[in-house]
């Protein structure tokens, strides 16, 4: 049940339970974001996963007539590079009309095409989950529109706790007390009654003690009456590690599991798991703020992240870090073709120039597969069980077949067609 209309922590508490199915859960998101704002009209929401070459909508509801499940689903057909952007990266909450038609002014005559001329514009809140799979609220609008800074503030926030519980659904519908993800228990008032795995630590249980009592401080009537200086409080996860979830035994008493819920990346590729989590956030367009809100972590923690990822990969700057793990980027296609069957090093990937690739030898080719699924030389050297030097020289080597002088450069050109174009 809404307590209030205007209760943006309540919007929370939806996003991190876990009961029900995941269109009862999608269900009840939708009616609590609806309530936040009178702004536009048939509110929609949908989940969705995406790769760097698909889009698909997997389920999808809405406040308003069947049309509007419909105007969602044909959205996510169009294709083109602006649209592909928009569902994989790019700020969480924006209009079409600053996002999208600034940059491809026809869109504004497709949305109209797929709407039958009704909608003009459109208000998204994207919650990404940072493993290919999001969850998306929209608002329709018949003329243009601009968010709002507060509207900005608020959804972004929001958008962060949508998606880490869209990631938490993921795998923790089934948990139970004694699940390896659960790790630590509480009751409701911050008393640990287990700690396990990383909530071990001294440090760990204080942190995670303190953030309790502090989400439930903002639980009460006060809390809710300050959104925005709740939002500010509750970060997307604790020490960049922990989402607390509600659990409710079967005396109806309440405890708050520590549910380990950051990004995973299994294969880290030579980067530490945080550099890895921050490199990926900002591939997908969110600042240091963003990231440092998202993961719970200090801002010094996210720019110290980006320092040693862009260092390590042989990047020189926050702009090449950024185009290297961009999801829908030149190095993401390739890699996710590297990643189904090698068929890249063969040259028969169409989007590779097979006379680029002719004259690498066997090592340089799986050197290339591991620099594109964004390897570290001492990574590969580990893997390949040989010197971080005769890496070095192999990247060298690669560089200079395929005519390029950096890491960042490398995709690019191995996409670009004997005309200069890039395929799409």
């Amino acid at each position: 049940m809404v307590r209030n209309t205007k209760d943006w922590i309540g919007l929370i508490e939806e996003g991190y339970r876990l009961e029900g199915d995941d269109d009862t859960w999608m269900t009840r998101v939708l009616h609590h974001a609806a309530s936040l704002t009178k702004r536009g009209f048939w509110p929609t929401i949908g989940i969705y996963r995406y790769s760097p070459r698909t889009v698909s909508l997997e389920r999808s509801a809405a406040l308003g007539p069947a049309h509007a499940r419909d105007i969602l689903a044909a959205s996510m057909q169009v294709h083109t590079p602006t649209v592909s952007r928009f569902f994989r990266s790019g700020p969480s909450m924006a209009s079409l009309s600053e996002t999208l038609y600034a940059r491809e002014p026809n869109l504004a005559k497709v949305v109209q095409q797929i709407t039958n001329g009704v909608v003009h514009d459109k208000l998204a809140v994207k919650g990404l989950t940072g493993q290919g799979s999001a969850l998306i609220l929209c608002w329709l609008f018949s003329e243009r529109i601009v968010p709002t800074a507060q509207e900005r503030h608020r959804w972004q926030c929001a958008a962060s706790h949508l998606g880490a519980g869209l990631r938490l659904r993921e795998f923790a519908q089934t948990l139970d007390l004694d699940s390896p993800p659960v790790e630590a228990i509480f009751n409701s008032g911050g008393k640990l009654h287990e700690a396990r795995a990383g909530a071990e630590p001294p440090s760990a249980r204080a942190a995670l003690r303190e953030a309790v009592r502090r989400l439930d401080r903002l639980r009460t009537s006060q809390g809710r009456n300050d959104p925005d200086q709740a939002l500010a409080t509750w970060e997307g996860l604790v020490q960049g590690r922990w989402s607390l979830v509600d659990h409710f035994d079967s005396d109806g008493r309440r405890f708050v599991l520590a549910i380990k819920n950051d990004p995973r990346f299994p294969d880290l590729r030579g980067l530490t798991l945080r550099e890895r989590q921050v490199a990926e956030l900002i591939g997908q367009g969110h600042s240091g703020k963003e990231i440092s809100y998202m993961l719970g972590i200090a801002r010094s923690a996210v720019t110290n992240s980006t320092t040693r990822a862009a260092r390590k990969l042989g990047l020189s700057s926050l702009t090449e870090l950024t185009a290297f793990f961009a999801p829908s980027g030149p190095r993401a296609t390739l890699a996710e073709s590297v990643v189904h069957g090698n068929t890249l090093l063969i040259g028969a990937y169409p989007l590779v120039r097979a006379d680029l690739i002719a004259n690498l030898t066997d090592a340089e080719r799986a050197v290339l597969a591991a620099l594109l699924t964004g390897s570290t030389n001492r990574d590969i050297a580990q893997r390949r069980n040989c010197s971080e030097h005769t890496v070095a020289n192999q990247v060298q080597s690669i560089f200079r077949k395929v005519g390029v002088h950096s890491r960042s450069e490398l995709p690019l050109r191995l996409q670009q067609n004997p005309s200069g174009y890039t395929e799409t």
